[in-house]
């Protein structure tokens, strides 16, 4: 047994209190004395000369004393909320309040809520806590914090449009020492769990789900959407495919859903299925635009019938070529129909290093490999580590696609790449590579590194092929744009982390915005993954607070009303 407000101690010296009050207020409580006056002209003399108060007289009415002292216990133990114990042991409860898009439905977050509300009732303040498992879990509730926090804390939380976080919560359970040996984790929602999370859990760790929720209805719900390369081989336009998944009888055809670009109505675009559950939108305008897809009739999940996507700006970039370094390059140029070779009003130049040719433009120098140690020396801007740095350049200019060894064979030396951090973005390679010996140029990394160290110096806008809630950005397609180290989409936050919700992101330099759809099979098809025990507080063995305290004050209150009643007909003093 113990008490939700008072310790043992506390509880021990009230009612010793009580028991002492009582005595001294029974000793003080004011006693009638009968007194014989011979005739009623000396009853005032009789009245003053009897005392009305004698103290310390023999203590009478023990039944009634003890009578008293029972009320007073028992309102006394019901301040205290007395609780029977936990017979596992003590369990420590944690209460998953499932925030993510699962819940969107209407009504189900606020069953949830009450849920839980329902169940911190019946759980000792010291061993449970309440987290909130939106697109991030954050803790609602503390142990030992009480209760009437939980409303207040909750009040405006609304579902937010990411997959569960409910994974992030299993692995903390699964460190050792973050929480005691036994614990119960209850689940309220529909968060799904997998089998590997469960079985990454030690022992004494139990995963169940609380009951309350409704079966959701028919759903339907785009699950992917992400733009390609034009099968057409246009430059100037994209590949833009939409899969939609759906449960009960709801189709997914075309026809159900809406599109608009830029706010407009798509109009002229050519559709083309892709089963099963899927088609293309060819032929899209790569204009920088900003792509939507809607489902046009509501269903049971409102957060997965809208999915947006900002398309690439495919512009031609303007390009010079020194003279002094030949016509590979021109031609590499020429080859590219996103690159337009103009000497007048030129936005990038090829050169060589220590020649005046375009001034200050962004430049790609080459220098001959007695005046540069490193094959390749790129100039970055921003915070980004050298590592990340080399990376993101080996992947982004296609130098993971030369062959190194067989350049530093021709060479007689090493073929290497150096990343350094700079007020200015700066490529410089060494001379001799544009020599047919070398076979750089014959190579197909050569195209690939004229082109993207191009659109690289002029920091062009990034392009993701996708963006969703709660998965890491893919890389860059590379028939796109580059975006330069330190700007990739893993690190609009500042770091290698998934978009959190659905919404917008900023890109780093406050410029264009990228917006992030939910895209989840898991949540539009309501996947729960394995199937877990339902929760019931009455087989914890813990006994409500409300429900004991209830019972005492009831008690108190039947007993007061005995002792009234024993008084009106004269049976105690």
């Amino acid at each position: 047994m113990n008490f939700a407000n008072l310790s043992w101690p506390w509880l021990l010296a009230g009612a010793a209190g009580l028991a002492g009050l009582l005595y001294v207020l029974q000793q003080l409580r004011i006693r009638y004395t009968e007194v014989a006056v011979p005739t009623a002209m000396f009853w005032r003399e009789a009245a003053r000369d009897a005392p009305v108060r004698v103290f310390r007289r023999r203590f009478r009415h023990w039944l009634a004393y003890l009578l008293s002292l029972l009320i007073c216990w028992l309102l006394w133990l019901g301040l205290a909320e007395p609780r029977v114990d936990d017979p596992e042991g003590g369990q420590y409860h944690v209460l998953f309040l499932d925030g993510s898009a699962h819940m969107s439905a209407p009504g189900d977050l606020e069953r949830a809520i009450e849920r839980v509300r329902d169940d911190l009732r019946s759980l000792p303040d010291d061993q449970r806590e309440v987290i909130w498992g939106g697109a991030r879990n954050l803790k609602l509730l503390n142990a030992g914090e009480e209760s009437l926090l939980f409303d207040r804390r909750v009040a405006g939380l609304m579902p937010e449009g990411a997959p569960s976080a409910v994974a992030e919560q299993l692995d903390l359970l699964a460190l050792p020492g973050a929480y005691p040996e036994a614990v119960r984790l209850v689940i309220y929602g529909r968060a799904p769990v997998s089998e590997e999370g469960l079985d990454s859990l030690p022992e004494g760790i139990q995963v169940q789900r609380a009951q309350g929720l409704e079966e959701p209805g028919p759903n339907r719900g785009i699950v992917a959407m992400g733009l390609g390369t034009a099968a057409s081989g246009r430059w100037d336009a994209v590949d833009v495919l939409v899969r939609l998944e759906a449960t009960g009888n709801l189709s997914t055809l075309p026809g159900d859903v809406e599109l608009s670009l830029d706010g407009a109505p798509l109009s002229g675009a050519v559709i083309q299925d892709a089963p099963p559950d899927g088609f293309v939108l060819r032929d899209i305008p790569a204009a920088g635009g900003l792509l939507e897809v809607r489902i046009s009739d509501p269903d049971a999940l409102p957060a997965d019938d809208m999915a947006q996507l900002r398309l690439p700006e495919r512009r031609e970039l303007r390009v010079a070529v020194s003279a002094s370094l030949g016509s590979v390059l021109v031609d590499a140029v020429q080859a590219d129909p996103g690159l337009l070779l103009a000497e007048d009003d030129p936005e990038v130049v090829f050169r060589r290093a220590g020649e005046a040719f375009g001034g200050d433009l962004p430049a790609v120098e080459f220098a001959p490999m007695n005046e540069q140690e490193a094959a390749f020396e790129i100039q970055y801007t921003g915070n980004l580590d050298a590592e990340s740095a080399l990376r993101d350049s080996l992947q982004g200019l296609g130098l993971n696609l030369i062959d190194g060894a067989g350049l530093a064979a021709e060479a007689g030396r090493p073929v290497s790449v150096q990343t350094s951090g700079g007020e200015s973005r700066s490529i410089s390679v060494w001379l001799e590579l544009l020599d047919e010996r070398f076979n750089f140029t014959a190579s197909r990394a050569f195209p690939l590194f004229v082109t993207r160290t191009a659109r690289w110096l002029t920091e062009e806008d990034a392009v993701y092929s996708y963006l969703a809630a709660g998965r890491l950005a893919p890389d860059e397609s590379s028939e796109f744009a580059l975006t330069g180290p330190g700007d990739s989409a893993t690190r609009l936050l500042g770091a290698d982390l998934p978009p959190a919700r659905s919404g917008t992101l900023e890109a780093p330099d406050g410029g264009l915005s990228y917006p992030v759809s939910l895209l989840s099979t898991a949540v539009t098809t309501g996947q729960t993954g394995v199937e877990l025990s339902a929760f019931a507080p009455a087989a914890t063995g813990l006994a409500g607070p409300s429900l004991l305290a209830l019972i005492l004050i009831l008690a108190a209150l039947a007993l007061l009303a005995f002792e009234w009643y024993a008084y009106q007909r004269g049976l105690m003093p």
